[in-house]
């Protein structure tokens, strides 16, 4: 069995290869996103059969004519959350005049990539909410990791950042400036967190095997590695885990088909 990721080293790769060792599953860390390209999914060749993925690529393909993935029934739960939900966090430096996301009109956004809930679906969501155009309210620049979107702030390449709510309290933990420098103005969320996914190749009691496995009680190494990625524990999610996702994302795509748009 092979367990993907696609959500590290935002968060620490320890913590998959400590999971995978868990099920008896080969690690294999995927590039280029916060998920699969679903013209180069892993899922429906056959060369991934689990994987953490964004919940907005999971909507994404779950919503092809033949779904290459459906949800496990897990996810995890970060520090200082009652369950398994998370944020996009607009980043600003401090001494900057924007106090909210409407401040930022006409600014230049950082965000991960475009499979990417937190860095920057959840930016459309929340621009879409004010009224506006997501593609033309402010220059949405995608930089590949959360960790590029805040670099490019701390140099003033970018006027704002929004990024994952779990990846910046680590990214706060590790680095003075990220901590000293730079400062949050607007939480946008909650959405669920990145949920694990099976491929058409993990049986039903495969699926079960997994699930009891990941949520015993973790060991020492494990539950060391869940606190040093911000995170208290894995929790079982049930079925519809990431419906909100799946409802904002159709809402987004149907408005800009309907305007003539492009995301």
């Amino acid at each position: 069995m092979r367990m993907w990721t696609y959500l590290a080293p935002a968060y620490p790769t320890e913590l998959f290869q400590l999971m995978a060792d868990r099920i008896g599953a080969e690690l294999v860390v995927g590039q280029g996103g916060s998920g699969p390209h679903p013209d180069d999914d892993p899922f429906r060749d056959g060369r991934a059969d689990l994987g953490w993925i964004c919940s907005t690529s999971f909507a994404e393909l779950a919503a092809r004519p033949a779904p290459s993935v459906r949800e496990v029934g897990l996810a995890w739960v970060p520090d200082g959350e009652p369950d398994a939900r998370y944020h996009g966090v607009l980043v600003v430096r401090r001494g900057s005049i924007a106090a909210t996301l409407r401040d930022l009109e006409g600014a230049v956004v950082a965000g991960n990539d475009r499979a990417s809930l937190s860095g920057n679906h959840a930016y459309r969501f929340a621009v879409r909410g004010l009224g506006a155009d997501p593609d033309r309210f402010a220059e949405h620049r995608l930089t590949g990791s959360h960790r590029r979107s805040l670099d490019l702030l701390l140099a003033g390449s970018v006027d704002a950042a929004v990024i994952d709510s779990v990846v910046l309290a680590r990214q706060r933990s590790l680095d003075a400036r990220v901590a000293t420098e730079l400062a949050p103005i607007e939480h946008l969320g909650p959405w669920p967190t990145q949920p694990l996914v099976a491929g058409p190749t993990v049986s039903d009691i495969e699926l079960a095997a997994v699930r009891a496995r990941l949520l015993a009680p973790p060991d020492r190494a494990l539950r060391d590695a869940l606190t040093d990625a911000g995170l208290t524990r894995l929790e079982a999610t049930p079925p519809g885990h990431c419906d909100t996702v799946i409802a904002a994302l159709a809402a987004d795509v149907g408005h800009d088909t309907a305007t003539g748009a492009s995301q």
